[in-house]
């Protein structure tokens, strides 16, 4: 089984999991593909939030918080 995800899972974890990386895809379309993004595969969510905040507002990030929450309790 695959480990709950979370605000703490690396970004490489979360893109591995196909529903995750199709509503990030959704929010923020071309951010999956981003070479940015690729760079900071092995951070953690959290660690990328302060780093992004720039071009990805708080309410889209809650948005994929709020999504993670609602699939760990579908896990």
């Amino acid at each position: 089984t695959m480990a709950k995800l979370t605000i703490e899972s690396t970004i490489k974890e979360l893109l591995a999991n196909k529903e995750v990386k199709a509503k990030i895809e959704e929010l923020i379309p071309g951010l999956t593909k981003n070479p940015i993004l690729m760079l900071a595969k092995n951070e953690t969510l959290k660690d990328i939030i302060d780093k992004v905040d720039d071009f990805i507002d708080d309410e889209t990030i809650d948005k994929i918080i709020d999504f993670l929450k609602d699939l760990k309790e579908n896990n």
